[in-house]
């Protein structure tokens, strides 16, 4: 999934640091962004995934707190840099009553799908 994300996370002397990026990979309780402002191997972040959702119109987020596991630099070739981390997993944010219903409406659609699986 290629959504935009944001992170932040505290640097020494208790400094407090931002960057934004994009997921290139995500799953329940791990993600792999990609951006020119990594935060350090090991460090704690607070991370910010923002859903669009299938109304084309609305937007939903997702927040986890996670630890980074390792930085790649340079990917590709190219001046970009990502970093993996994992965490216990993602808490689901809406920012409207329109989204609200937009997400209780795929997440039944999902149910219905895996209840046929069965």
């Amino acid at each position: 999934m290629n959504t935009a994300a944001i992170f932040h996370w505290m640097g020494p002397e208790g400094k407090r640091f931002q960057g934004e990026g994009a997921t290139r990979d995500m799953s329940v309780d791990s993600v792999f962004v990609v951006t020119a402002t990594c935060p350090p191997a090991s460090a704690a972040v607070q991370l910010e995934v923002i859903l669009p959702l299938s109304d084309g119109a609305s937007k939903a987020q997702m927040k986890s707190d996670m630890k980074v596991l390792r930085v790649d630099n340079d990917l590709a070739g190219n001046t970009r840099s990502g970093f993996s981390a994992v965490g216990k997993g993602f808490m689901l944010c809406t920012s409207s009553e329109r989204a609200s219903r937009v997400v209780a409406g795929l997440m039944k659609e999902a149910g219905d799908a895996i209840e046929e699986e069965e």
